[in-house]
């Protein structure tokens, strides 16, 4: 089961709903514990064996943590949190130095469970990546006094089978989400503008990337032997991967928002970045974050001499690329993108900055979108030879095939650039939210309605007639 498939939205969304709503106060996160549970469920009776193994063993190792931490606090009554374990972890005696080993050991078992599934010819739990990642969130917060232990299992199992972003994000941090798990806010306004986000991420997967992802496709099926071709593949692809994700982005917020949950957005229009470096923090912002929190920040961030930071960035842009995928093509997309990060931060970035606006975000989009040539390749041969295209080296065949597939999708380019800049949000909120004049105006709110039954309508019957619709982050 999915977020966009027909059976969701119109039957297990407003199901889960109408429960959550109705049941007591009290038994509304067993509620959310089985719908998540439920709705993992679809993908494999052996998926959710794993995750229920996942969470079990992290809400133990928890509790160990937290055991550890009441015992050096007691010794060492100065010692009131793990901040000071996480700057010095030898400070706090031995028990500072057994919760430290019981961390580093859960982090290795999950990462190693993570690593089989995902390097390896195994069946990959659907969501792997995105769970795994919360959990160790979760422990990390604990040991660091940035969160108290979580002694109820339903809690910590709402956070880490919380359906709206259990298989593809956003990853959320415990630091973020264990004080909504006590009190979801819940509104007829949350419930109303959750509605429309979750809208909105539909129609930009079914109505634009799933659109686009079937012109690449008949490019692909061409052999992309010319470099019009190959050129026109990278600008769909670029555009089908940002809508599909965002899209999924925009449902999985918007989702937990009618449940009462806030999540911090996703993606922050990237394609209109003056530079790499701020493309990447608009960009899948969560797993950037993540990474920031618990990899460089640990590592001395940006407070260490230039050959650290360097070393630093190159090390989570290598883990990104291989969170991303198992072959080297991902690999190289990750020491790509820290080699482009290290540019802009110690030698064009200055330059750079004298540019007009226009060239420098022209400038951004074209070097990052080259990098998605190594994302969307089969394998890092295949990467070089679509290099070797782009820049000329291809036959003559298939010119009529690229010019068709323009041809036929010009009206979605279009609508999808402008669709990847601010404008079509604030011409909505414009409409309907800005002008006071429309405050309790039943005529555009009668507008609204329709408007939004309309698009409701229109993508439904997109998706009944789709014959592909997998979210391309599924695969992480």
């Amino acid at each position: 089961m999915t977020l966009n498939s027909i059976f969701f939205i119109l039957i297990y969304m407003p199901a889960s709903l109408l429960v959550f709503y109705l049941v007591p106060k009290k038994a509304k996160l067993p509620v959310l514990a089985a719908a998540g549970l439920c709705f993992y469920a679809a993908s494999g009776p052996l998926n959710l064996l794993f995750l229920g193994c996942s969470v079990i063993f992290n809400y133990m190792t928890g509790l160990e943590i937290g055991i550890l931490k009441d015992s050096a606090a007691k010794r060492s009554p100065q010692i009131i949190s793990g901040k000071q374990s996480s700057d010095r972890p030898g400070r706090g005696g031995e028990g500072q130095n057994r919760m430290l080993i019981v961390l580093i050991a859960a982090i290795a078992a999950n990462l190693l469970m993570l690593g089989i599934f995902k390097y390896s010819t195994a069946v990959m739990p659907m969501g792997i990546s995105f769970f795994t990642f919360s959990a160790i969130s979760y422990l990390v917060d604990v040991y660091r006094g940035e969160a108290p232990v979580q002694n109820n299992l339903l809690k910590f199992a709402v956070y880490i089978t919380f359906f709206p972003k259990i298989l593809s994000g956003p990853i959320v941090r415990y630091t973020d989400f264990y004080e909504q798990i006590e009190k979801p806010k819940i509104s007829v306004e949350s419930l109303r503008s959750g509605a429309m986000m979750f809208l909105a991420g539909l129609m930009k997967k079914v109505l634009l990337a799933d659109r686009l992802g079937v012109a690449f496709g008949e490019l692909t099926a061409s052999g992309v032997e010319t470099t019009s071709a190959a050129w026109l593949g990278v600008l769909f692809f670029s555009l089908q991967l940002y809508f599909d994700f965002s899209g999924y982005s925009d449902m999985a917020i918007g989702l937990a928002r009618m449940f009462g949950f806030e999540i911090d957005e996703n993606f922050n229009y990237p394609y209109t970045s003056e530079n790499v470096s701020v493309f990447w923090r608009r960009w899948h912002i969560s797993l950037g974050e993540w990474f920031k929190h618990y990899v460089y920040f640990p590592l001395g961030g940006s407070r260490v001499g230039t050959a650290r930071i360097v070393i630093n960035i190159m090390v989570v842009w290598t883990l990104t690329g291989l969170w991303h995928g198992s072959t080297v093509s991902f690999l190289f997309w990750g020491l790509y993108n820290g080699g482009l990060v290290l540019l802009d931060k110690f030698v064009v970035g200055k330059y750079l900055a004298k540019l007009p606006v226009a060239v420098r975000v022209a400038i951004t989009v074209f070097v990052v979108c080259m990098g998605w040539v190594f994302f969307f390749s089969p394998s890092l041969g295949a990467s070089f030879l679509y290099f070797g295209r782009l820049l000329g080296g291809g036959s003559a065949a298939g010119v009529g095939v690229a010019g068709s597939v323009f041809a036929r999708n010009i009206v979605l380019l279009v609508i999808s650039v402008i669709g990847c800049t601010g404008i079509p949000k604030s011409i909505f909120e414009n409409i309907f939210y800005r002008r006071k004049d429309h405050s309790g105006n039943k005529v555009f709110m009668v507008l609204f309605v329709v408007s939004a039954s309309a698009l409701l309508l229109l993508t439904i019957a997109e998706l009944i007639g789709a014959t592909n619709t997998t979210f391309l982050y599924a695969q992480f």
